[in-house]
């Protein structure tokens, strides 16, 4: 069997966002054809009480809303800060975990008070004043079950484990003992596969992609996600069939889009009157030429410091996917994903296939829109599915690509 999960996702507990409903997020899975989405946040204690009282387990680990198919995973991202003997600055690194029952989630939150973590944000901080410290903290968190996950997140952007705010070599010198329990890391939205298969200590890992994303909307929840086979649809199959590799795709933007993909400022920085970027030749000491202040190195280039070229990886099958929202929108030269052209064009289209998901892996899109929607926005379609689309400028501090579709 072959399911859809995204499982990177927050709730409004997060900051940054409002209040997000299970039932809109639900909806949203099944216009886009996610089976299995994260819940965010489940560590939050108000959190964890209000997926308790909304949702029901409906196969091992999975839970849904009442009389609905769709299938929540409990899930957190967690700050894991620490001090390395080598490194002058603090390592700070976002990691997922992935929790089979509302049991283990109440003995992490406990490890969390016995630490002395405040435990008050939908995000938490878990520091330690040495590395092994972190080490004895992350087998504590594995001996609560052995079914427990802890996965990278978006592992090279500045805040991810390889990212340039921490610039490591290997993944050893954060995880010291405990790397043999990191299977499974998150591309991030500024990576995809071909950046990263050639980094050696990545290159037998599973590659997840997730949407990571604070809303219900349709251009956020499925956007980056991944297909895996399983034997049965529930939480021992997903958490085994990753710790395998079975993946059969993962669906990602096109990482010039990402928000840190390229080193540079945008022009909201202070002193600034353009955007600065650089796709080549980085000022060796980061240092912007239009303000004189550092620059974090991007993902890009983050990557290209840690390829091997003689590094022979496992296979990936991946492509890249842009939100139909998105595509709807730019073939109607509209700013808005949610004006309510757009969203009409969008339902036509949803009356023609089960969900997104099936229209982008479909090899019928011309002869099944044809007649339905413009042919202006079926062509973008097309142009999409087939990769011809660029973002330009490229992201970069914090801000998306600009998506071009077809014209260059």
């Amino acid at each position: 069997m072959q399911i859809a999960v995204d499982l990177h996702s927050h709730s409004g507990y997060a900051g940054g966002v409002g209040q997000i409903e299970l039932s809109d997020v639900s909806r949203a899975m099944k216009l886009k054809g996610i089976d299995v989405f994260g819940t965010g946040d489940c560590l939050f204690p108000p959190r964890t009480e209000e997926l308790r009282k909304q949702l029901s387990e409906v196969s091992s680990g999975l839970f849904s809303l009442s009389h609905d198919p769709s299938k929540f995973l409990l899930q957190t991202e967690v700050i894991f800060s620490t001090k390395l003997a080598h490194k002058k600055n603090k390592t700070i690194a976002h990691h997922l975990i992935f929790f089979p029952d509302y049991i283990s989630i109440y003995k992490m939150q406990k490890l969390m008070k016995k630490w002395g973590m405040k435990n008050t944000i939908g995000r938490p901080f878990i520091t330690s004043t040495e590395q092994p410290e972190m080490e004895e903290q992350l087998f504590e968190i594995r001996n609560i079950h052995p079914l427990i996950e802890v996965v990278p997140a978006h592992v090279m952007t500045p805040d991810g484990i390889f990212g340039s705010k921490n610039d490591l070599d290997e993944l050893i010198e954060f995880y010291g003992s405990f790397l043999p329990n990191i299977r499974i890391i998150e591309t991030g939205l500024s990576a995809d596969p071909a950046m990263l298969k050639k980094i050696p200590d990545l290159k037998k890992l599973t590659f997840i992609s997730n949407s990571d994303c604070h809303s219900s909307a349709l251009n956020r929840i499925g956007r980056e996600f991944t297909m895996i086979n399983v034997e049965d649809a529930d939480y021992p199959n997903i958490i085994d069939s990753l710790r395998k590799n079975k993946v059969s795709l993962t669906a990602e933007f096109n990482p010039a889009e990402g928000r840190y993909f390229l080193t540079g400022h945008r022009a909201e920085r202070k002193d600034h009157t353009q955007n600065v970027f650089f796709k080549e030749d980085i000022p060796a000491d980061l240092i912007c030429p239009e303000c004189g202040r550092k620059m974090f190195l991007g993902v890009h280039q983050r990557c290209k410091q840690l390829q091997d070229i003689n590094c022979k990886p496992i296979p990936r099958k991946f492509m890249h996917l842009v939100p139909l929202v998105e595509v709807i929108a730019a073939s109607m030269d509209m700013k808005s994903v949610t004006s309510k052209k757009v969203i009409q064009t969008f339902e036509t289209i949803m009356n023609i296939f089960p969900s997104e998901i099936a229209l982008w892996r479909s090899d019928r899109l011309e002869v099944l829109l044809d007649k339905c929607i413009p042919p202006k926005t079926i062509n973008r379609i097309l142009a999409v599915q087939s990769g011809d689309f660029i973002f330009d400028p490229p992201g970069f501090d914090g801000i998306y690509g600009k998506l071009k579709i077809g014209v260059f």
